[in-house]
């Protein structure tokens, strides 16, 4: 079993705060129609920076739980109501809290686990009746320029994402697993599975922009090994993620729930 920490990126500010600004309002949205509130037994895997963490908090109240678990903790920040486990969740080993659950959440974490499909189904396992099973995950799409200075801007921008997502497939991250968790949390067991596809534009400059110089540059190294043009990857770094006439789209997203009865 390939150790999550061998090819994920770091839980660093850089990576995590553009991650939860495009992705936040999604999940908050989300909570808002199936949470069930305080008093609750919330479980949050892969936290990363702990905003969904936190949402979780606040939901539970003082007489709720929440359950925070990542390989990396040290951006999630305790509370009174929130426990919080060091783990590397591909491992195939217990997870660190036990059911039930009201609610259960990962965000960009199972498509990184070779055993996904099991996961989902432990996962499903760990609620309680009428509990809902929250999932988050981007799959790959073809690099899409929506406006750029030059051809050339664009054309570089297509080969550099291609070449980021080429190496993180090589790293055993499932790029279309996001499109296959509807029909596997049906598989578990669970109903009312219900799938959401989020885009938006990225313009140089702004928080997507900075997420993908952040990808990009936590992977430079693999990527050079990989074949990609040095050079093409440090326009990328140094000029078209910084530069406001450059409009991209965004990772896809994808929002998946069911619920046990």
């Amino acid at each position: 079993m390939t150790n999550l920490a061998d090819y994920v990126f770091h839980n660093v500010p850089a990576q995590l705060s553009p991650l939860e600004e495009f992705l936040d309002p999604f999940t908050r949205a989300e909570l808002d129609e199936i949470a069930p509130g305080a008093g609750a037994r919330y479980l949050d895997l892969g936290a990363g920076g702990g905003s969904v963490t936190r949402m979780l908090s606040e939901l539970a109240g003082e007489t709720g739980q929440v359950t925070a678990i990542d390989q990396d903790t040290h951006m999630v920040a305790p509370g009174p109501n929130i426990d919080i486990h060091t783990q590397d969740l591909s491992t195939g080993e217990p997870l660190a809290a036990e059911g039930p659950f009201d609610l259960v959440h990962a965000r960009l974490l199972t498509h990184h686990l070779e055993n996904r499909v099991e996961f989902v189904h432990r996962l499903a396992g760990s609620l309680r009746p009428g509990g809902w099973l929250l999932l988050g995950e981007f799959v790959r799409s073809a690099p899409k320029v929506v406006s750029a200075p030059s051809e050339e801007h664009a054309a570089v921008f297509r080969r550099v994402l291609d070449g980021l997502y080429d190496v993180m497939t090589a790293k055993h991250t499932h790029g279309s697993w996001g499109h296959e968790v509807h029909r596997t949390m049906l598989d578990a067991g669970l109903t009312s599975v219900r799938t959401r596809w989020h885009f938006e534009s990225w313009t140089g400059g702004g928080h997507g922009c900075r997420l993908f110089e952040n990808n990009v540059s936590q992977k430079r190294e693999v990527m050079i090994e990989a074949g990609i043009a040095a050079a093409d990857i440090d326009f990328f770094l140094k000029d078209l993620m910084h530069n406001p006439d450059m409009v991209v789209r965004s990772h896809e997203f994808v929002s998946i729930r069911g619920r046990r009865d």
